[in-house]
């Protein structure tokens, strides 16, 4: 049971601090943020060492102790009686900012209490929200039994390799959680790997160009492809914008995109170009029999067209979605997201896909992936921060699993841990991440201030 007086504390804290959170995600969502290769001493390119520098730079202006571990990762830091600390970790590196916004997706706009940007939701936001949980507990004047740290990684959306390097420079939290997915709390996450479907080298192409995609894990909501003139046709459909060039017929798919974890509700651009070319007899014989493999990835979402569904009963059943598409020197290449349960593997999925590009004589690569995760609802720590979301909610809300991954996985104890309600309804003009217009109502992220407060406070009472 949460003290009341305590409670209205926090409530008071937050209501104080309401614009100053605003103002702070408003600057930090302007730095623009999406991975660019090594430049320097810069790991992951210079837009997002510029992020980590405002984000270090908005937490040192609250009196914080801050540190940039080699520009992988920074942190603010808050100590405690031991040097053994609990951790959030938030990142502030960005998907790309893709196609159908109404207005810059770095300048945050403000819209019926509600801001949208890119990044806003995931998850610059709540890395604000992280600073000012710090900030709380500083202003407070208590040392608190464990040190406190509000991680900021930088590579989350790619590789998540700034984890890996922090963890090498630094010991591990005694437990962490990221506020990087829905409330209440995630307990499991689904396995991840992607995978690069290359067709053989066709000689014989009817294709001039063929480009999608902007991240391996969103679902592509445009798609162009240029077919050579005298390929055949071109009948008007639904979604397709057909322009004569110089080059060709280009032809431009409008879907609708989202994350790949959640493809429910989406529609791919690549998979609508590939099931128009082929009902138009718009590609080459030499071609069909591997586009005729996309069209059954791509008629289905949970990889039943390649064989490769898989479901345990623990998570949700698996995703499989096309990310990204390229045609370079004669050869297709179709990468694949797929996000899995515990009854399937990396190893078990690449037998399948080889065997099918083998048979229309292309090639999958191996690779290695993020093997799923799990952690009982009965470990303390999820009891935790479970019963005080559904005190301060007045909700009766259960642990759950997703097949989107975080940085929890790559920890010894870790959960994610909000900051987005489960299954809420956004209005119309609000996108979710990894989509345009994404967004986040202020209210949310005070009531999210208000619980990442208080967990915190109930974690420093259990023993580790």
């Amino acid at each position: 049971m949460i003290e009341p007086k305590f409670r209205e504390q926090v409530k008071k804290f937050v209501e104080e601090n309401r614009q100053n959170v605003v103002n702070d995600i408003k600057e930090i969502v302007g730095v623009k943020s999406v991975g660019l290769p090594a430049e320097g001493d810069m790991p992951f390119g210079r837009d997002v060492k510029n992020a980590l520098d405002k984000g270090l730079e908005l937490a040192g202006r609250m009196g914080l102790k801050t540190v940039n571990v080699d520009n992988y990762i920074g942190y603010a830091q808050l100590d405690g009686e031991s040097d053994d600390y609990l951790a959030t970790i938030c990142h502030l590196d960005v998907v790309p900012e893709g196609n159908g916004w109404k207005g810059d997706p770095f300048v945050v706009r403000e819209i019926e209490g509600w801001l949208l940007g890119r990044g806003v939701c995931d998850n610059k936001g709540a890395a604000v929200l992280t600073m000012y949980m710090l900030k709380f507990f500083k202003e407070q004047g208590v040392k608190l039994p464990y040190t406190m740290r509000a991680l900021f990684g930088c590579d989350e959306e790619t590789g998540m390799t700034d984890v890996d390097y922090y963890l090498s420079k630094e010991k591990a939290p005694v437990f962490a959680f990221t506020p990087d997915a829905n409330f209440p709390v995630c307990c499991g996450e689904k396995g991840s790997i992607s995978f690069d479907l290359y067709s053989k080298k066709i000689e014989n192409s009817n294709v001039v160009s063929f480009t999608a995609g902007i991240a391996s894990n969103v679902v592509p909501d445009k798609a162009q492809i240029v077919f050579k003139a005298d390929a055949g046709s071109f009948p008007e459909a639904e979604g397709m914008e057909i322009t004569k060039t110089d080059r060709g017929v280009m032809i431009v798919a409008s879907g609708i995109g989202g994350h790949a974890a959640m493809p429910a509700g989406t529609k791919n651009a690549i998979g609508m170009i590939v099931k128009y070319g082929l009902e138009n007899n718009l590609f080459s014989e030499e071609e069909k029999p591997y586009m005729l493999l996309l069209e059954k990835l791509h008629s289905v979402t949970d990889g039943s067209g390649l064989g490769i569904d898989a479901d345990d009963g623990l998570f949700d059943p698996l995703t499989c979605i096309g990310g990204m598409m390229k045609y370079e020197d004669g050869v297709y290449c179709q990468n694949i997201n797929i996000r899995y349960p515990t009854n399937t593997s990396d190893e078990k999925i690449h037998s399948i896909l080889s065997r099918q590009l083998e048979e229309v004589g292309g090639h999958v690569p191996a690779k290695k992936g993020a093997k799923p995760f799990y952690i009982s609802p009965e470990t303390p720590v999820v009891k935790a921060l479970l019963d005080t979301y559904n005190e301060i909610s007045g909700l009766d809300t259960k642990a759950f699993t997703m097949g989107g991954g975080t940085y929890a996985r790559h920890f010894p104890l870790a959960v994610a841990f909000g900051i987005e309600p489960k299954g809420e309804d956004l209005p119309e003009f609000i996108g979710h991440a990894h989509g345009a217009e994404e967004g986040y109502s202020i209210d949310g992220f005070m009531q999210a201030l208000e619980i990442i407060i208080l967990s915190m406070n109930e974690l420093q009472k259990l023993k580790y």
